[in-house]
């Protein structure tokens, strides 16, 4: 039996992993390092803590910071102390903070003020005061600093979410993750304790990891990706999970050196730096025989045979995976599909008008399972859903003669950038704040690709001349780096594509950019 398994929220599930492993490494950072025990106690400080701040039951309490073990011990003592982590990506601008800040209802903000050339100070600095959290206390990244980062003096208060007997409501919401939208604004996907354990504990069951195993992890915390995927199933397991505060080729080549691990999760184009660093040596991943992703990502340096490397299909509104491989699956499952449902998961294909395919046959992808979301925050309770409490995840799909389901693609208007979804529409509003821009319409190339480049096509006022330096001026202070485009085209008004019903075809408008992109790459 995993250890964790009766524990119904997850401070209680951190306290049975401590108790099993206590001396062990749980997390290891570039600064410092927690074993289980310390992890543990640290959440308890941390708890400790935002109940002497006020912060009462289902408070919301922002958490702004890079990948390190002060993140993981500051989010399990929010759950702890029974309020909600609300993790907030370390790309973010001031805009999206206040945003962020705002939507969330976020009452506390846990913050390190600096990471590299980020100064998250200066950005709450930035906000106006109303739009600052009534409580900030500061992150320190190292392990020792842990205590000293705690906020002393503030006067006790009795708001807390547990119960007398210290445990905590497990339908209560232990996040809201921001995940991009098709109408520009994030959403605020609220998650269970219930629904992140319904699929944090077969995920550790199918990574095959052990408590001999450490594993180096660049997703993002903030991410479903890096928290449920990742992070909470790797440390499940009492094996220890490493991370890097923000990915370059020299972080990851630091770790590997320093602690060979024998488990990597990296995202796709992340692997293909790595291998193309002039430092890169294939012994360095000698050792590694369990991960996350394609062992063909990885090729020639890891053996298909032996190294169990998995993946699957999910989401932020499913609390991660839906499907996932096993470390058990043979080399050619591993190799062409994303596994089997996790227990308790339903998979519904429909047509467009919502009636369900014969096998074989490609739909739209709906899912009913023990770890869906709990809504989006400030909207109805089923939004998202279909009559049945299915939810319409906008993905193509199908399931095969055999039950074995295939992933396709999505329909949904997302791009995906480096592994992260993209709002056309929130950059679309950006950009057209210009004086300058009649309109504007995004796409990503190559259209069918999952790892795309984001193009802006501009329609400007009066035909006049396409204002580039100044769009990218405005798009490196309102979006995240990942969301800004790298190509900008001019386009008259009576070249947009409009269907029968006068909305702009994005389809025809990526053909558009591709030709004009390709044909001035072949003059230069």
């Amino acid at each position: 039996m995993s250890p964790g398994t009766d524990a119904s929220d997850l401070g209680a599930a951190l306290r049975s992993w401590a108790g099993r492993w206590g001396a062990r490494p749980a997390v290891v950072g570039e600064r410092g390092a927690l074993s289980f025990a310390a992890l543990d106690g640290a959440a308890d400080r941390w708890a400790a803590a935002l109940r002497r701040t006020g912060c009462a039951r289902g408070a919301h309490v922002g958490l702004l910071a890079a990948n390190s073990p002060a993140w993981l011990a500051a989010a399990f003592g929010v759950w702890r102390a029974g309020a909600t982590v609300v993790p907030i990506s370390t790309f973010v601008t001031a805009r999206e903070l206040g945003e962020t800040l705002a939507h969330g209802d976020v009452e506390t903000l846990i913050v390190q003020p600096r990471v590299h050339a980020h100064d998250y100070g200066a950005l709450l600095d930035a906000l106006p005061p109303p739009a600052r959290p009534a409580h900030v206390i500061a992150l320190d990244d190292s392990a020792a600093g842990l205590a000293d980062a705690l906020p002393l003096g503030i006067a006790s208060s009795p708001g807390a979410e547990r119960d007398a007997d210290g445990r905590v409501d497990p339908e209560s919401i232990a996040c809201i993750l921001y995940t991009s939208g098709t109408t520009g604004r994030p959403k605020g996907v609220m998650l269970s304790h219930r629904a992140i354990l319904a699929t944090v504990r077969p995920t550790s069951a199918r990574t095959g990891l052990t408590a001999t195993d450490s594993l180096l992890s660049t997703l993002p915390l903030f991410w479903v990706a890096g928290l449920v995927i990742r992070a909470l199933p790797t440390v499940a397991t009492g094996c220890a999970l490493l991370v890097v505060e923000r990915f370059t080729p020299d972080a990851v080549l630091a770790v590997l050196r320093r602690h060979r691990p024998t488990a990597l999760h990296l995202r796709p184009p992340q692997v293909g730096q790595l291998l193309a660093h002039p430092a890169f040596a294939p012994d360095l991943l000698a050792r590694v025989h369990r991960g996350g992703g394609r062992v063909e990502w990885f090729q020639p340096h890891l053996d298909g045979q032996t190294t169990r490397m998995i993946t699957g299909y999910g989401m932020t509104e499913t609390a991660g995976y839906v499907t996932a491989l096993d470390a058990q699956d043979p080399p050619e499952v591993r190799a062409t599909q994303v596994g089997r449902p996790l227990p308790g998961v339903e998979l519904r294909i429909v047509d467009a008008a919502g009636h369900p395919c014969a096998a074989g046959i490609e739909g739209e992808v709906r899912v009913r399972a023990p770890g869906l979301f709990s809504g989006y925050y400030k909207q109805a309770a089923d939004a998202g859903l279909d009559h049945d409490g299915f939810f319409c995840t906008g993905d193509l799909g199908r399931i095969d003669a055999d039950g074995v389901f295939h992933f396709s693609g999505r329909h949904k208007d997302l791009l995906r950038v480096k592994g992260i979804n993209v709002s056309p529409v929130e950059v679309e509003g950006v950009l057209g704040a210009h004086p300058s821009v009649d309109a504007v319409y995004v796409v990503g190339l190559p259209a069918d690709g999952l790892e795309q480049e984001i193009v802006a096509l501009v329609v400007t006022r009066a035909d006049g001349p396409l204002p580039e330096a100044e769009l990218r001026a405005l798009a490196t202070e309102a979006l995240s780096h990942y969301k800004r485009p790298v190509h900008y085209l001019r386009l008259r008004r009576d070249e947009v594509p409009l269907s029968g019903t006068a909305k702009p075809q994005r389809p025809a408008l990526a053909a558009i950019a591709t030709e004009r992109l390709h044909a001035s790459a072949n003059m230069c």
